[in-house]
């Protein structure tokens, strides 16, 4: 007989919380706002490249720690040590005769010209392999190539042309009309500045060159020592303690406008904050059992490392990582994506996310096609994990931690599915197609061409991940 009770009591309870569940997922799903989240892009890509320790990095924290406390959430600010960042406020490169070279990108750590610098240009087909000599000097170099190493090697050789322009990765089907952008190393001291130019601008310098043209670069940038501002934002439980966190990095790390990488995670992270908030608000949804924090790390990979070395014993109470990169876009495919299923500490929060993705799965306002996929590496959920799955190795805690994205990288990838993880929401469920973005790290990473025209790719990763919130938080 009591084992009866007993039974009964358990399947009331299960009861009453999926009577609980589904009124709170319809609450927080309807006021989830495709429109506000194309403002938030807009809004952070109009301060720049948000990169840590930089004035626009000032002005994004600032934007984003208003708004969480609009939604009625605990902010804080945190601050990295002081590391060298960049930021470039303008720069020309031009033929002789003023044709501008439209999509010519500054490398990060790039030094000021003062006055333009004017050369003849001089095609190098390839930097890597060929010896800087004394014709170098004064001149402007093109090379279709990457510029890597060899920038190291020509200011060894004290040969050093007035600038370097690069169209590398020179591949007719992709940065084709917008430059692939990249970076020196961290140092104040550069002599020559390197800008990346498209392949179709980079077929029109090879021509220049040829010819025996002239071009002139200018280029006013700035490399000084700053901190990098994080914001963190907690919407509090009703129980002490153990928290999840919710994250996206600030930066553009490529130094680019980046709509999508990453101001479409910042959008996502914003307005599950205040669809979670307006949700509680309106007495539909309850307030979660453990809190919530958002955080929007100053720069990738070091603002979060920052976060764990700060939250010490505390960050034993940490239940799960969502965190967003790439939310915003997508070549190919309209999926969404899961990432680290192979760590057996992710099981139960990429187990919910699936459950969710499948429970809604073709109707309209979420998703298609959906799928969990091993670890790729390369932003922030990793720096929860360790190196054996493409971690950081910061903490030795089994902390779940998984990277929720539309699109990554530069071109489609295949994986091999994690056995027991393959999906119904998966074209092919043991050989994964990852989809990619064809402005990833570039000059044309912008609201037009990613956010404004695919903006449901974050109206469904915020849904998606705002029900699993809901579910494993109740």
């Amino acid at each position: 007989m009591l084992y009866r009770v007993l039974c009964i009591s358990v399947v009331a309870a299960l009861s009453q919380v999926a009577s609980s569940i589904a009124p709170a997922e319809d609450a927080f799903a309807s006021v989830v706002s495709e429109a506000d989240l194309r403002r938030y892009v807009r809004e952070l890509v109009a301060f720049g490249p948000r990169m840590g320790g930089t004035p626009s990095n000032d002005k994004s924290s600032a934007y984003l720690s208003a708004f969480f406390k609009k939604q009625g959430l605990e902010v804080i600010t945190q601050e990295d040590p002081p590391a060298l960042a960049h930021w470039e406020h303008s720069w020309r490169v031009a033929l002789e005769d003023g044709a501008v070279i439209e999509s010519a990108y500054p490398f990060g750590f790039s030094p000021s010209t003062g006055s333009p610098r004017i050369g003849k240009l001089l095609l190098v087909e390839n930097l890597g392999t060929t010896a800087p000599v004394d014709e170098w000097r004064g001149r402007i170099i093109y090379t279709p190539g990457d510029v890597g190493r060899a920038y190291g090697a020509i200011v060894k050789s004290g040969f050093l042309p007035a600038a370097i322009l690069t169209s590398a990765p020179n591949d007719p089907k992709r940065y084709v009309d917008w430059s692939r952008l990249s970076s020196l190393s961290a140092s104040a001291s550069h002599p020559v500045p390197v800008f990346s130019v498209s392949y179709v601008d980079g077929r029109s310098l090879a021509s220049a060159a040829r010819a025996g043209r002239s071009a002139s670069v200018s280029l006013d940038s700035t490399v000084h020592e700053g901190r990098g501002k994080t914001v963190v934002a907690t919407l509090q439980g009703t129980e002490p303690g153990p928290y999840y966190l919710v994250c996206a990095h600030g930066d553009s790390d490529s130094g680019g406008p980046g709509a999508d990488d990453n101001a479409s995670g910042v959008a996502t992270v914003m307005e599950i904050a205040r669809a979670y908030a307006t949700a509680i608000k309106s007495g539909k949804a309850p307030r979660p059992r453990y809190s919530i924090r958002f955080a929007v790390w100053a720069s990738e990979y070091r603002s979060a490392r920052t976060f764990i070395e700060k939250e010490g014993d505390q960050l034993a109470q940490l239940k799960g990582v969502f965190n967003f990169d790439e939310t915003g876009t997508g070549a190919e495919r309209d999926a969404i994506y899961f990432e680290s299923n192979e760590v057996p500490w992710n099981e139960k929060i990429l187990r919910t996310l699936e459950a969710v993705a499948a429970d809604y799965a073709g109707r309209p306002g979420f998703w298609t096609e959906y799928t969990t996929n091993p670890s790729q590496g390369g932003t922030d959920s990793y720096a929860f994990l360790p190196r054996k799955y493409r971690g950081q190795d910061y903490t030795k805690l089994e902390i779940p931690a998984t990277t929720i994205y539309t699109a990554a990288w530069d071109k489609l990838a295949e994986l091999d599915q994690t056995a027991g993880w393959e999906s119904k929401g998966s074209a092919d469920p043991k050989k994964l197609r990852i989809d990619y973005s064809l402005y990833y790290h570039s000059s044309a990473d912008t609201p037009e061409n990613t956010t404004e025209r695919e903006p449901q790719n974050m109206v469904r990763a915020v849904k998606v991940t705002g029900l699993a919130l809901i579910r494993l938080n109740l």
